[in-house]
């Protein structure tokens, strides 16, 4: 079961599912049920309710116990028995049915119009009379005040000679008198001649105005007919006729001009459409006899009061097609007008405030329409739109035997261009007939559970209710997808369903499509299946820690590792640093040459004085590196800057192993000067025997030197180092430690009295350091220097020192307060 979702509410489609073949077994229903799910959810509202190609017209007794529906192909009636909810009989016509009409209480009584220009009419056991028409027939009513068949005809012919010469087209109401047997004179009318050519301007066709559609009023004896100039025509059944053509009362006494009211309204294409747009194509009065309801070939209705001429609502169908049946709920205080693509539920009333049932006849014209939606809404506000699987012939309101006219009924069934007949319930206009009161249980079921799950996604447990949603078997494409699939044609037909930005198409419908647009999609799918599922089976195993995955970067690669290193932190640098290496925007950064960094930049330097010293440090931990290597292959000791490495005692001991190889290699030597002793004669296995110790030679060597590097390192840090905190400043690459450990070791090299002089000639100048800012592009750095007036002072003074010494005499002289060298003498005494 399809639900359609409106703003007043739910509709409920029941025949949305396919029909099941008569013949298929109890047991493949079973299997169907199983693997069908739409099968398995459909609700049989009539038994056999449908027609083997499609259906025209429905009708339901007066007594509201059966059900007649008129259909082909082959041409036939089929009577449904409401109470038992299944097919009561079955009989063929000899042509296709245009009009049904029941003339008793129950199925007893049928008139049937044909396409053949024949009425036949139908007692219990069969087939009871036929009667010809002069002309073909459109549309039947039966008026019971006079037992009078009205019959719609399609009109006189009238030549274009005989219009010439003052001849009109002239229409006729049949009336065939059921209580006498015999036919009475018609209802005739007339109206302006509208010409109709031919390819050729020579050809002339007969000219003629028929009806379209026919009412009789259930409160007064009022007969309306649309015709096809546009024009409704009203006779008064009550008026007393005689047998002459030429009496008054069979003309009609009120002509009401529709074509003109809904001029300039619809949306008709007159390309595409073919016809007056004004035509008059429906027409149907309400059970108080006081609102008429008209529809037009252009998509029109037309909303009246008895009392004026001028409408008080149209009502546009937006697909510009003639509207077939009209008929107003009273229950609701609604209209329905069908094109062939929708039911529309319009509301009838003239203000919000109108209770339910009743009518208010002081409504103004088409200012008060508002787009507000639901019951109570304004004049011709939309409740809802019925949408179908097949376009639509005729619709009725289905009630019970307490209520016949389905006034209060909210169950909608259709014909159509289809087998099965389609049936909707609407909650919104009523309760569903008595017959079938069980769609009352299964729609509250349903809100019941949409009430849970809201409730549930609120705030609930999710997971406590189970539904399906609207359509379930239906699946969403694009217009893209569509164009991809290749099924460009089907857009328009029932197979695709336009709903928003796309369409809805068929479950089953939509593989097959594939399937044939993507062959080997099945097996991309299984290969994808199996190694889902082969990483589901790694994904429970251990796995070593992977590391992200590095940039390869051509410019910039020292930036690129130092911002990879940086990524994986979670700190506020981390996370810059992860976005920059992430981030595409950043991506000529490292492949752009234009983006190189020129670290011997000056700015770059005084920018980054931290990026300079760590790059320092790495080139000279490099340097180092490649000494280690040059060390470890001469098998000598690697000293590193600060610290002196420290020899195992298996080190020390074991070059006994060497000396013992060198002993077999002295006893196995093949010399001339080995002597006697020693000494060996060349046999044939000599070459082979001296090949293999060579080679295990150069094992021995590649397994001390495997064994060498697989061996812990420890170094001692030396004397000159200063405590535990330089020695791990100078092993995590501090420069300026590592210079300080470099000052103090060249000092340690000095003798004591070079040591002191190094000492008083730095202290000379401590008191004369200057101190200067110097201010670049983007840039300041602060210097310290000794002027150069100072120093060559200083060095004035202490060459006058040394030459005084070289003078003085041998010995000790008397001095003087002033060689003392106080500035002010007995300073503290004053």
């Amino acid at each position: 079961m399809e639900i359609q979702e409106r703003k007043s509410g739910k509709i409920y489609a029941l025949s949305s599912t396919t029909s099941v073949p008569e013949w298929l077994g109890e047991r493949a229903r079973r299997n169907l049920a199983k693997s069908d799910s739409a099968f398995r959810h459909r609700i049989t509202l009539l038994q056999d309710l449908e027609m083997p190609v499609s259906s025209n017209k429905v009708r339901q007794s007066p007594d509201g116990r059966f059900l007649i529906v008129g259909g082909t192909y082959s041409p036939r009636i089929r009577c449904y028995e409401l109470s038992e909810m299944s097919m009561k009989f079955e009989r063929y016509l000899d042509s296709e049915v245009v009009d049904i009409q029941i003339l008793s209480e129950d199925y007893g009584k049928l008139a049937i119009l044909g396409a053949d220009r024949s009425v036949s009419f139908h007692a219990p056991y069969g087939n009871h009379s036929v009667i010809r028409l002069p002309t073909f027939g459109r549309a039947m009513a039966y008026e019971k005040t006079t037992c009078d068949l009205l019959v719609v005809s399609s009109g006189k012919r009238v030549s274009p000679g005989a219009a010439a010469s003052g001849g009109q087209a002239m229409g006729e109401i049949y009336r065939f008198n059921l209580d006498e047997g015999r036919f009475s004179q018609p209802y005739n009318f007339t109206s302006a001649l509208r010409q109709k050519k031919g390819v050729d301007a020579d050809d002339t066709r007969v000219l003629q105005l028929g009806g379209s559609c026919i009412a009789v009023s259930p409160t007064h004896s009022l007969s309306a007919i649309g015709a096809e100039d546009g024009t409704v025509r009203f006779w008064d059944n009550r008026a007393p006729v005689n047998s002459s053509q030429s009496d008054v009362d069979l003309t009609p006494f009120l002509n009401l001009d529709v074509a003109s009211a809904t001029s300039g309204h619809g949306f008709f294409d007159e390309n595409s459409n073919s016809g007056f747009p004004g035509e008059v194509t429906s027409i149907c009065f309400d059970t108080s006899g006081i609102h008429m309801c008209a529809g037009t070939k252009g998509g029109n209705v037309a909303l009246y009061d008895m009392r004026s001429s001028k409408p008080l609502f149209i009502k546009e169908h937006q697909y510009g097609l003639p509207i077939h049946t009209v008929q107003f709920h009273s229950g609701s205080g609604t209209v329905l007008s069908s094109d062939p693509k929708l039911v529309k539920i319009w509301n009838a009333k003239g203000s919000a405030s109108s209770t339910r049932g009743e009518w208010n006849d002081n409504d103004g014209g088409f200012g008060d329409s508002r787009d507000d939606e639901g019951i109570g809404g304004a004049l011709g506000s939309i409740v809802a739109n019925v949408e179908g699987t097949a376009d639509f012939n005729h619709f009725m309101i289905s009630g019970d035997s307490n209520d016949p006219e389905g006034r209060n009924s909210g169950l909608l069934i259709c014909t159509g261009e289809q087998e099965k007949l389609q049936s909707f319930y609407c909650p919104v206009l009523g309760a569903a007939p008595q017959w079938c009161s069980f769609l009352d249980n299964i729609t509250e079921e349903l809100e019941e559970k949409d009430g849970a799950l809201e409730q549930s996604a609120a705030g609930g447990d999710a997971g406590a209710v189970q539904t399906e949603t609207v359509y379930e078997d239906y699946k969403f494409l694009t217009r893209a997808e569509i164009d991809t699939l290749g099924i460009q044609n089907l857009v328009g037909t029932p197979l695709l369903r336009g709903y928003m930005h796309g369409f809805f198409i068929h479950v089953g419908l939509y593989n097959r499509i594939r399937a044939v647009a993507k062959p080997f999609e099945y097996k991309e799918y299984r290969s994808q299946k199996i190694k889902d599922r082969m990483e589901e089976k790694r994904a429970s195993r251990i796995a070593p820690k992977t590391n992200p995955q590095k940039i390869n970067a051509k410019v910039n690669p020292d930036l690129a590792d130092r911002l990879q290193a940086k990524s994986g932190s979670k700190t506020k640098a981390g996370k810059a640093a992860k976005s920059l290496v992430e981030d595409d925007r950043f991506g000529g950064l490292f492949s752009n040459p234009d983006f190189e960094i020129d670290e011997e930049a000056e700015d770059f330097k005084l920018r980054n004085p931290s990026g300079v010293a760590s790059s320092k440090v790495r080139n000279d931990r490099d340097m180092d590196s490649d000494q280690e290597d040059d060390y470890d292959n001469d098998g000598g000791d690697f000293d590193a800057n600060g610290f002196t490495k420290i020899n195992d005692e298996n080190e020390k001991w074991g070059s006994e192993s060497d000396d013992d190889d060198g002993h077999n290699d002295f006893h196995d030597s093949d010399s001339d000067e080995d002597g006697f002793q020693g000494g060996k004669i060349r046999g044939e296995l000599y070459e082979n025997k001296r090949k293999s110790s060579k080679d295990k030679k150069k094992k021995d060597a590649k397994k001390k030197k495997a064994k060498k590097k697989q061996k812990n390192v420890m170094y001692e840090a030396d004397d000159y180092v200063g405590g535990g905190a330089s020695a791990i400043d100078i092993g995590i690459g501090n420069v300026s430690a590592e210079a300080d450990a470099n000052k103090r070791k060249k000092a340690m090299s000095l003798s004591m009295a070079e040591r002191l002089q190094l000492q008083s000639g730095e202290s000379k100048f401590v008191g004369d350091t200057k101190r200067l800012k110097v201010k670049g592009q983007g840039s300041v750095k602060e210097v310290t220097f000794i002027p150069k007036a100072t120093r060559k002072k200083l060095e004035a003074q202490e060459k006058a020192k040394q030459e005084a010494k070289k003078d003085d005499r041998v010995g000790r002289s008397r001095r003087g307060v002033k060689a003392l060298g106080f500035k002010t003498p007995f300073k503290h005494h004053q």
